[in-house]
């Protein structure tokens, strides 16, 4: 440079000469070391320009004589000088230092907070909190820096550096949330960087906005479980977590094919799955369509009737009020159904005429008759639509003017045919059970209500038996819209179920949890339709081209084959542009699906577990950044 550097050991006169020369003409006149005036360049940024106050206190022992004074601007002209020479050197440096110490030294200060403190302090992902945040740090360094660059009004720099540095300092969230998300994404697509890091991020990020936490996530897929949903996914845990699967699968990778695979295996299976599951909570025995269900229950409901009133079938009654029926027509059919009931089960009954002659007669005899009556009216009734034939309703308005008697008759019996259900009633429960959809719910809940124990377990399993008929005729994709058309039809189920107790009368399990598990197991499988529909469920042939690597024969395939959808081969392909927009590569593609869609319980914790920990770690980047600003804003502004 032609000049003559001299050592910082230069004479005090030299030196207040030089920077007198400075002072009155700015001409290049002081000489200094470049070396030391870079390192000094760099301590000034990280002590908020006040290393020429400290160096001069340090080398004089004082803050306040000549000699300090003298020493202090002389130092200040050195580096005047030096930025004046050295531009390109100087203010980089100053900037990096200044940049990297608040950086460094926020961080720090963070993680040694004591985990409240520091929830206060990084918590809150609110967009408004974290302005307000890094609007103070950027201010509070921006005021120490324009103190300690002052020369003189210390007081009104400071005061500049803080209303710089908050205003920068608090678009860093912006920035960040902007256009540092954008390069970021550019990078994961292009599969530059950690991208199992990327992947966890973008899993942890999806998982906030369905408004989940690692815990939470994994206590409802250990929910899902336990009610007996087979195979829950994390993919299945939330509207975003759907989208997130939808735009890794339709990017090119090794597990694009598995997750197909998984995800139509779990449709093909649906029906099955739920028959199986909804068996299981209604409290049935496994053969849903079984009539010997039916008719243990009806078994079931005499013993119970027998215990409670031992007279009620055994009372021999008065006979004259039933002698005008033995010799109906329908009587007689009635009794024959009767006999061929008991021949069954190894009994034998007397002759019809013992009635017209007998002074009484007991009262089973005259409750088999009505027995043969049911069955009478059974045959009546259409099996498809349930309706009975004006014979058949004549013979019901018979039955019960003949029941009646006897209940008048017998006081036990009376008390008995209300508290427990006979064989005709079990049936009617049960085919009310199998027309659930079509039942008026006002009506039917009104009548479900008044049905005891068994009937109702016989309306649940009239529910079953159409709900397993419909299985066999199923030809779509999510079974779960044909178990309930309307939330009425969810209320009148609710009905249906009863207090699980044991031996001892104990409640082992309410209704109201009963039918929480069985809403909930619907709801669990209905969440895996709408992942399969979202993910698979538009145009897989148009998904799987549009992710190949082939992309720039898009137009190509779609002219050449007359058949194809060629609206629905450009909307797959803006959907793989897309999703790589939003930085999901080859690669990170493979690991969010793997995540997404794994149903082993070990793996998903391992998952939760990773992801929990990121969520505890101190995120220190946006005050950070803020503080760095602030400090920046003071030093260009020097």
């Amino acid at each position: 440079m032609g000049q003559d550097y001299r050592t910082l050991q230069d004479a005090p006169d030299t030196q207040a000469a030089n920077v007198e020369a400075i002072q009155s003409t700015f001409a290049p006149k002081i000489t200094y070391n470049p070396v030391v005036e870079t390192l000094r360049a760099a301590g000034q940024g990280a002590t908020f320009g006040t290393l020429d106050e400290l160096e001069a206190a340090l080398r004089t022992g004082s803050v306040s004589n000549e000699d300090y004074i003298r020493l202090r601007d002389q130092l200040r002209g050195q580096q005047k000088q030096f930025g004046e020479d050295f531009p390109a050197v100087k203010t980089p440096v100053e900037l990096a230092a200044g940049f990297a110490v608040p950086v460094g030294l926020v961080g720090k200060a963070v993680k040694t907070l004591a985990p409240e403190v520091r929830s206060l302090v990084t918590g809150g992902e609110g967009l408004g909190g974290q302005i307000l945040r890094t609007t103070a740090a950027g201010a509070g360094t921006g005021a120490l820096a324009g103190y300690g660059y002052a020369e003189k009004d210390a007081g009104i720099e400071a005061a500049k550096g803080a209303v710089f540095g908050g205003v920068l300092g608090g678009t860093v969230p912006i920035i960040i949330d902007k256009a540092g998300t954008i390069i970021k994404n550019v990078l994961n697509s292009a599969g530059i960087g950690d991208q199992a890091t990327a992947a966890s991020k973008m899993l942890a990020s999806y998982m906030a906005k369905d408004n989940l936490t690692p815990q939470e996530a994994r206590a409802a897929l250990d929910e899902l479980r336990r009610i007996g949903v087979p195979n829950p996914v994390i993919a299945d845990l939330g509207a975003n977590l759907k989208n997130l699967a939808y735009n890794a699968y339709i990017v090119q990778s090794k597990a694009k094919g598995s997750t197909e695979k998984f995800l139509e295996s779990r449709l093909i299976d649906q029906p099955n799955d739920i028959v199986k599951g909804l068996v299981e909570k209604a409290g049935l025995a496994k053969d849903v369509n079984g009539y010997e269900y039916l008719n243990a229950l009806a078994e079931s409901q005499a013993a119970k009737a027998s215990a409670a009133y031992p007279n009620a079938y055994k009372l021999a009654i008065d006979a004259k009020p039933f002698r005008t029926y033995v010799d109906r027509p329908v009587f007689v059919d009635a009794y024959k159904e009767a006999e061929k009931r008991a021949a069954v089960k190894g009994e034998t009954l007397p002759p019809l005429e013992s009635i017209r002659n007998a002074q009484s007669v007991p009262t089973d005899i005259l409750h088999q008759i009505k027995i043969g009556l049911d069955r009478i009216i059974d045959k009546e009734t259409d099996a498809v639509t349930g309706k009975v034939s004006g014979y058949g309703r004549d013979v019901i308005n018979v039955k019960n003017e003949f029941n009646d008697k006897i209940k008048a008759l017998n006081t036990d019996y009376a008390k008995a045919n209300a508290e427990f259900a006979d064989a005709s009633r079990i049936e009617n429960s049960f085919k009310m059970g199998q027309k659930y959809q079509k039942l008026d719910p006002k009506e039917a809940t009104a009548n479900i209500k008044a049905m005891n124990p068994d009937e109702k377990e016989a309306f649940r399993l009239g529910m079953m038996a159409d709900i397993n008929d419909r299985v066999g005729r199923f030809k779509s994709t999510d079974f779960t819209r044909e178990i309930f058309k309307s939330n009425n039809q969810k209320l009148l189920v609710r009905n249906a179920f009863t207090d699980t107790v044991d031996a001892n009368g104990n409640v082992i399990k309410s209704a109201q949890d009963a039918y929480t598990d069985f809403s909930k197991y619907i709801k669990g499988l209905e969440e895996q339709s709408k992942t399969a529909k979202k993910v698979i469920g538009g145009s897989p042939s148009g998904e799987r081209i549009a992710s190949t690597d082939q992309a720039k024969e898009l137009a190509n395939i779609a002219q050449s084959a007359a058949s194809a959808d060629v609206f629905g081969l450009m909307k797959a392909a803006g959907s793989s542009l897309l999703a790589r927009a939003k930085g999901i590569s080859s690669e990170s593609s493979e690991i969010l699906q793997k995540k997404l869609f794994s149903s082993d319980p070990l793996v998903q914790r391992a998952i939760m577990y990773e992801l929990n920990r990121r969520a505890k770690a101190p995120r220190t980047g946006l005050l950070s950044g803020a503080a760095g600003v602030g400090t920046a804003t003071s030093i260009i502004g020097d």
